[in-house]
């Protein structure tokens, strides 16, 4: 046999044991066994509840910016509707106002050894205005069909109401608490450029030299597994957020009347730089965070992805290039996104502008910096094109998954959503959350609500709206994990 054979079957047989080695490692990757044992869910009525968060809705706590400086009395009418709705709680807790407007609840526990806990809401809402709406936005319509309509009901007024509820149940059956737990309601998380209320907070308990065994705020919640392409319900808890910055592109252009056009002119050019921007995205990169999303999602897979997502890490070019083309969502979890979301230009129809700007939204994935961002915005855009950061706030430390905190997360949606897989993800939005690192190791953002993908969308649109049963099983949920890591056992 000539040596040339030799080394073909050689390279043959390498190839066929590889493939067979990934064949196997895809066969015995096996979904954890169901582990759902059984719990006495606190009493919620539904219709009750839904009452509470019409009422909720109806005050117009629209977020604070500029524009609206001086319309506080929604913020303050709100404070009494909360005082008015959940009695026991206002009876057992001490309530700090901080910076005016944003709510710091204080529930005492019986040992000081143990770190509290703390839960992360906000009161804000975004504008709304009554076009498209089936109902007006601040109406807080209640429907035959159970539910309740207007903006915040979702984004997260529904949120906060149903850990509010949960705790006046609790409070209800007379349950005192191991640990000291803490309610933090901001004011101001919806503009993402307004920093007076959770950072605040935040500093409140630097001063107080505060540390949190975990902190808790809205963030994943369950989807189908259908939109990632495998079987089941998916609870997606964000253990880390995307840094998030404005950056400003400008050029600068001898500007003049629209009737004497220059060969290049200011509108022209930055034109040619937002569409380099679209065409060339940052590269994709794994993180620890995507690796254990993927590690998850690959045990619950079946068919050619799960061989796929099995092997990830031999056949990684593929399999992020089938995260950057299955969804924009998808593609947000491997790579820094570009949004132009802004722009300035001329003040007059006829004229032409010397200088032009426009807002490039930018989420940062865990491992760059801002700095990783406009050397990349530099080097593609040129000469000619001034980059200048805005507003900026850096990817946040990654939460510990094998954490106690974590790990009682994932034990309470076992048991309040049976069958659903917890996964660990990258939260690609910005939440207050992203404040809180100064004062735990632990910030995790899960908002335990079953949408449907009709339902997520209508989020900051139009017929925003949560249905009564989403409501009441989120109340029992809040209730048993604050049951499961803060309350005396009997």
């Amino acid at each position: 046999m000539e040596i040339y054979q030799i080394v073909l079957i050689a390279i043959a047989a390498a190839i066929g044991a590889f493939i067979l080695f990934m064949i196997l490692r895809t066969v015995f990757t096996r979904p954890p066994k169901n582990k759902t044992k059984q719990f006495t869910p606190v009493e919620a009525d539904a219709d009750k509840l839904l009452e509470h968060l019409s009422g909720a809705i109806q005050i117009p706590t629209v977020s604070m910016v500029e524009e609206f400086v001086g319309q506080d009395k929604p913020f303050l009418d709100f404070k009494k509707y909360l005082e008015k709705t959940f009695p026991l709680i206002h009876k057992t807790a001490s309530v700090t106002v901080i910076n005016g407007y944003s709510l710091v609840y204080h529930f005492k526990g019986n040992d000081s050894s143990l770190l509290p806990a703390c839960f992360l809401a906000h009161q804000d809402v975004v504008p709304a205005t009554p076009e498209g709406w089936d109902y007006p936005p601040f109406s807080g319509k209640i429907t035959d069909d159970g539910y309740v309509y207007g903006r915040g009901s979702q984004d997260m007024k529904g949120h906060m109401f149903a850990l509010l509820e949960g705790m006046e149940a609790l409070l209800k059956e007379g349950k005192t608490f191991l640990r000291d737990v803490y309610f933090c309601f901001g004011h101001d998380e919806e503009p993402g450029t307004s920093f007076e209320g959770a950072p605040k907070i935040v500093e409140y308990f630097v001063e107080k030299k505060m540390k949190f065994e975990f902190v808790l705020d809205e963030g994943g919640t369950i989807m189908d597994g259908k939109m990632l392409g495998v079987k089941g319900m998916l609870a997606m808890i964000g253990i880390c957020e995307k840094g998030n910055s404005d950056i400003e592109i400008s050029v600068k252009l001898k500007g003049g009347h629209a009737s004497n056009p220059k060969r290049k002119t200011a509108v022209g050019q930055l034109g040619v730089a937002l569409a380099k921007i679209q065409k060339h995205p940052m590269p994709t990169r794994w993180t620890t965070v995507t690796k254990y999303t993927f590690k998850e999602i690959s045990k619950r897979a079946s068919g050619p992805l799960k061989f796929v997502m099995v092997n990830r890490d031999i056949l990684s070019p593929l399999v992020k290039k089938i995260f950057t083309v299955a969804s924009s969502m998808t593609n947000a979890l491997v790579r820094t996104t570009f949004s132009p979301t802004m722009l300035w230009g001329s003040d007059a129809r006829n004229t032409l502008p010397n200088e032009v700007k426009a807002n490039i939204n930018t989420r940062i994935i865990t491992g760059e910096t801002i700095e990783d961002v406009e050397k990349y915005l530099r080097k593609l855009l040129g000469k000619g094109v001034e980059v200048k950061t805005v507003v900026y706030t850096a990817p946040t430390p990654v939460g510990d998954i094998k954490s106690y905190a974590y790990k009682s997360l994932s034990d309470t949606i076992d048991e309040v959503f049976p069958n659903t897989a917890t996964i660990p993800y990258m939260f690609i939005a910005a939440s207050d959350a992203r404040f809180y690192f100064p004062v735990s190791d632990n910030v995790f953002r899960f908002g335990p609500f079953l949408n449907s993908l009709d339902d997520q969308n209508r989020i900051h649109g139009i017929n925003e709206r949560l249905h009564k049963d989403q409501l009441k099983t989120a109340t029992q949920f809040f209730a048993r994990f604050i049951e499961n890591t803060c309350v005396k056992k009997d």
